[in-house]
């Protein structure tokens, strides 16, 4: 692992075109892209595929949190996505 692979980036901005703009400024500078609830629901599952087509890794920070078979649910599709990690909150239940 490279030593810039240990960096994730927060994309905390509002627009798919802002969080392009820094993933292909920060292509081989930081190894993961953070994407949260603004993005996520902004761009919806298209910009997970756009920050990896850069390059890029994606952490998909939704804080997955709600009954275990409906986490399960959308842990496996942010896994078809082909996420890097992501975040969930085990206090739902086993």
């Amino acid at each position: 692992m490279k030593p810039y692979e240990k960096i994730i980036v927060a994309l905390d901005v509002k627009t798919e075109k802002e969080a392009l703009s820094l993933v292909k400024k920060l292509k081989g500078k930081a190894g993961v892209f953070k994407i949260g609830k603004e993005l996520f629901t902004a761009c919806g599952p298209a910009i997970v595929k756009k920050i990896q087509k850069l390059g890029g890794k994606v952490f998909l920070d939704l804080k997955f949190h709600d009954i275990p078979n409906t986490v399960a649910g959308a842990v496996a599709q942010a896994a078809k996505l082909g996420v890097y990690m992501l975040t969930v909150h085990t206090s739902g239940g086993f």
